[in-house]
């Protein structure tokens, strides 16, 4: 395969509930907590159903910005399957390498949107050992999660791909249950992308300041950790240590959030794959992740290579500093 980037990981299906005028809800601020009887029919203001998941939603945006992208995973075979493939068709990104396997059913996640934040209720299912990755001759190798066997999974693409240079974006699963296993993985990684909360796991301290956590993200052995954190905007450590910052693009309420750290990777993959530094790559995740928050689910707001351009073009201010 002569591509750019092969994606490995999970496809969704996911039910987006916006929850606009709060009718039969309650929201207490202070515990920031929504919260409905039980037994009562509650009214909804809008529903979608979209097409989600990590490993897919970096596929997508790259292919978007004009790279060749696969996708490794396993599909159902039903009718909502069935959508996943025909937009993976249309967004160009290679199928070779999906399994499909009929006795299952599509991963759902149903996602309460609620005033630019959202709660994801995340189907677990059991299976994700059957993703086969033989060498494939990419640029880059998205790693994500997978539900089981992860490690055997993982073991095996690391094997047959010795010239590929390797991204990782870990699940909550795999942090929460298996830290000390991922964490060996991290010499062998380029690129590290998590939220500060999953950095703050990975390294076992709750110290807020983001320096001392990416550091310590460092001296595990990535050779280049992305941080993200929301409004605060995101970090960057590069092979020599240097840590860099960089705020976000819009100020106020998003319309919805899933999708910005995927968008936020595609975005700072494709600088990375372009030949610019870190700080440049910075800006190109931002630009495209504040696009992906102003409309609903993790795909709409995908920027194109030329749409991507101009706005970094543009935004001549957004500067990544280093701290």
């Amino acid at each position: 395969m002569n591509i750019d980037l092969l994606a490995v990981g999970n496809t969704t299906m996911d039910v987006f509930i916006m929850l606009r005028n709060l009718q039969g809800f309650n929201y207490d601020k202070f515990s920031n907590q929504i919260s409905f009887p039980l037994g009562e029919k509650v009214p909804l203001d809008e529903y979608q159903l979209l097409l989600g998941g990590n490993a897919c939603n970096v596929s997508v945006g790259l292919s978007r910005l004009g790279m060749k992208t696969a996708l490794a995973a396993e599909i159902a075979e039903d009718e909502f399957s069935q959508r996943i493939i025909s937009a993976l068709t249309r967004e160009n990104v290679d199928q070779s390498l999906i399994r499909r396997r009929p006795e299952e059913s599509p991963h759902f996640n149903i996602v309460l949107s609620f005033e630019g934040e959202r709660t994801i209720l995340e189907e677990k299912k059991p299976y994700g050992a059957g993703v086969e990755v033989p060498t494939v001759g990419a640029k880059m190798i998205y790693l994500s999660s997978l539900n089981t066997e992860w490690k055997k999974t993982y073991d095996e693409i690391f094997a047959s791909n010795p010239n590929s240079k390797f991204a990782l974006n870990p699940g909550s699963r795999q942090i929460n249950e298996n830290r000390s296993e991922l964490i060996k993985y991290f010499p062998k990684i380029e690129i590290l992308f998590v939220n500060l909360q999953e950095a703050q796991k990975l390294i076992d301290d709750t110290n807020p300041d983001i320096k001392i956590a990416i550091s310590k993200l460092k001296e595990l052995g990535v050779k280049t950790a992305v941080v993200t954190d929301g409004r605060q905007g995101s970090y960057a450590v590069n092979s020599n240590g240097d840590i860099y910052q960089l705020g976000v693009i819009t100020e106020g309420q998003p319309v919805e959030r899933t999708g910005a750290g995927d968008s936020y990777a595609s975005g700072f993959i494709y600088a990375y794959l372009s030949g610019y530094d870190i700080k440049e790559a910075m800006r190109y995740g931002a630009i495209n992740s504040d696009n992906v928050i102003k409309h609903v689910g993790s795909q709409k707001g995908l920027l194109t290579k030329e749409e991507i351009e101009n706005r970094a073009k543009e935004l001549t201010s957004l500067t990544a500093v280093q701290i």
